[in-house]
């Protein structure tokens, strides 16, 4: 048998350590669910905010930069849907051009323009040497494409795939961003849980204390049953204070997730009761990953558009035509001038392009890799199902054996208790099986917040992670 007085310190000291100890528990205040409020309770501005699981990722979705970031992106990708359409209307501009000049073929050609061209205007000695003269000229032409080598209706589709795309990412980035806040949510409340259970360990470590010191005066145990019993009382006070130290961590973790400050005070509406949540078998979550994956869908339309590029490459040797047609309006002072127009269409066809092969072969080897990704993100999702299920099936099983646990621990605890009473067995019996009992409540605690956080894991990667009804 061990000897459990630590050499040199005196029962004074450890009865001051412990004081310390308790005072300091008792400073950081314990985690509290119940709805019930004290008569005395403060006004309503200075209590905690409640919040429950679903509050709290609307909270999420309406302050998370993130989510602002994919809406914004979004909608900058509808806008360029609008750009691209708009090639196929007609493009207009207005000019206006002031020109001063004794050019002889600037004056003929502005005389005729403003329509003040006369036979004296033919002498020689003013088409060779003519005074400069003033041509004010107003102009509106327009452009309109009959026929573009449907490079405009390969731009829309890119557009439209493009503005999908980012929809897609959008709506994936929100369900990280639930599952981040389920995770962030239940880890506050295991934490809060955690908080009970070592503040139950720190009063029945503290009945031990003063159970063994009685024994101890009467001389039915010996002074190392005390002093064990006194760092046993010390170990569950370092336990609550990390529980609280856990609670506080997480909650400004939560915080931050929804978007508040970190040392907002919260009232979280919610537990870690025992849940059933129905899960398909494994093949058949593969199979709705695939169907409903935000980044699988991602991935096809990148294939999707990998092709619309390679078809408008290619029909780049196609010809151009256009409509084109302008106003004009010359005067020598504004006014009293002379209206003319143009009309006409114009064909462009490209007989020699030599960068076209190559920009066909890049469009090729661009489709190939789409593909390639697309086949390697479809496992990588398998693979995130399979894991997220078996995390599920795990977390599941070690809650029933948790529950048996503390049922067998808890007897233990009972029967060990009552031989002690009567010198039967050890204290060190005593300890051990105190231990084991917090161990199984604690172990009871992982498991639900596992099972709750693997069934959040497994909606998430078969993409149905869109709602939280499920949780309540």
């Amino acid at each position: 048998m061990y000897d459990l007085r630590p050499p040199g310190v005196g029962l004074r000291l450890i009865r001051q350590l412990l004081i310390l100890c308790v005072l300091a528990v008792a400073a950081t205040g314990t985690f509290s669910q119940s709805p019930d409020e004290p008569t005395n309770a403060p006004p309503t501005s200075l209590m905690p905010r409640r919040l429950d699981l679903e509050s709290a990722i609307q909270a999420a979705l309406d302050n998370n930069p993130q989510i602002k970031i994919a809406d914004s992106s979004a909608r900058m990708a509808d806008l360029k849907i609008s750009e691209a359409r708009s090639a196929r209307t007609p493009f207009v501009n207005f000019s206006q051009n002031v020109i001063r000049s004794n050019n002889p073929v600037f004056v003929f050609g502005s005389l005729l323009e403003q329509g003040r061209f006369t036979a004296a205007n033919f002498e020689l000695t003013r088409l060779n040497h003519p005074d400069g003269i003033i041509n004010f000229r107003s102009q509106v032409a327009a452009r309109m494409p009959i026929f573009d080598g449907r490079q405009t209706r390969a731009n829309v589709s890119q557009a439209e795939i493009g503005s999908r795309q980012m929809r897609l990412a959008a709506e994936g980035a929100r369900q990280q961003l639930r599952f981040e806040v389920i995770r962030a949510f239940y880890t506050t409340i295991t934490a809060g849980e955690m908080q009970k259970v070592t503040a139950a360990y720190l009063e029945a470590s503290e009945a031990n204390r003063k159970k063994t010191r009685d024994m101890a005066d009467i001389g039915m145990t010996t002074e190392a049953d005390y002093l064990a019993a006194e760092v046993e009382l010390a170990t569950a006070g370092q336990q609550h204070l990390e529980a609280g130290s856990n609670f506080i961590t997480s909650l400004a973790d939560l915080n931050l997730t929804i978007g508040t400050e970190a040392g907002t005070e919260l009232s979280l509406n919610g537990d870690l009761a025992e849940r059933f949540f129905n899960v398909e078998e494994r093949d058949r979550l593969i199979s709705l990953a695939l169907e409903n994956r935000p980044d699988y869908k991602q991935a096809e339309l990148a294939v999707e558009a990998s092709k619309v590029k390679s078809r408008g490459v290619r029909d780049q040797k196609l010809p151009r035509v256009d409509a084109f047609g302008n106003y004009g309006y010359s005067s020598p002072y504004i006014t009293n001038g002379s209206a003319d127009y143009t009309l006409g269409i114009s064909l462009t066809y490209n007989v020699f392009d030599p960068g076209l092969k190559s920009r066909v072969a890049q469009a090729a080897e661009g489709e190939t890799l789409a593909e390639l990704k697309l086949q390697n993100l479809a496992n990588q999702i398998r693979l995130e199902v399979i894991r997220a299920h078996q995390d599920y099936l795990t977390a599941k099983a070690k809650i029933q054996i948790s529950v048996a646990s503390i049922a067998r621990a808890e007897e233990a605890r009972r029967i060990i208790d009552d031989r002690y009473r009567v010198g039967l067995t050890t204290f060190n019996e005593v300890l051990r099986a105190q231990a084991a009992l917090v161990d199984a409540r604690q172990t009871l605690l992982r498991s639900r917040f596992d099972y709750n956080i693997s069934f959040a894991r497994v909606l998430l990667s078969t993409g149905r992670l869109t709602d939280v009804r499920a949780f309540y």
